[in-house]
């Protein structure tokens, strides 16, 4: 079975006054966006890690069918909210995508097409690829969980990746939104002037 992790416990401290996640995008949120596109991909279970304003998100998030859970360490950093959401799945769960609330842009096709590939060899660390840069979703396969949980890895989940190039399958996919994360003002007001 394979999870899906979104991580959207951050407080938004480039966007004074605003919550990333509550930011529209084509009619809906960034949250939605992105719920949306993952509860139409085979994932046996979607789990939602809030922090900061986690009360304003979930009750924008109501009428999903999604396991939320509060990462309190949240100013820990994202390693702490990824971990917060590992230590949630289910114990059938055999390898995990996640993403982040910064990257609404991301195709449903993108997201299917990265299952796809992992369902062939579970094995793998499968990240997409646009114009030779890696973005996300990723997805982890179950055996790296203890050493997510238990290492210190202040870089984050990219030292997993630095640490585990011999097992990571790059797929190359036509969707500039994989690396396209939204963290200022200026970069939500740009996005909005393009649509």
């Amino acid at each position: 079975m394979l999870s899906g992790i979104i991580l959207s416990a951050g407080e938004s401290s480039r966007m004074p006054g605003r919550v990333k996640a509550l930011l529209v995008l084509n009619g809906k949120t960034f949250i939605e966006n992105i719920i949306e596109n993952m509860s139409n991909i085979p994932l046996g279970e979607l789990i939602l890690v809030l922090g900061a304003h986690s009360d304003e998100i979930r009750d924008r998030v109501k009428g999903y069918k999604i396991k939320i859970v509060v990462n309190d360490n949240w100013k820990e950093g994202q390693i702490e909210s990824l971990r917060t959401g590992i230590r949630n799945l289910s114990s059938k769960c055999e390898g995990f995508m996640f993403t982040l609330v910064d990257h609404p842009l991301v195709t449903l096709f993108t997201y299917k097409i990265l299952v796809e590939i992992w369902v062939c060899d579970k094995s793998r660390i499968v990240l997409p690829s646009y114009n030779m840069r890696k973005g996300h979703p990723a997805i982890f396969p179950g055996f790296l969980f203890d050493e997510i949980l238990s290492r210190k890895l202040p870089g984050g989940a990219r030292e997993i990746l630095k640490e585990n190039r011999e097992i990571i399958r790059f797929v190359t996919v036509d969707d500039p939104g994989i690396v396209k994360d939204i963290d200022t003002i200026e970069d939500y007001n740009s996005l909005k002037a393009q649509r």
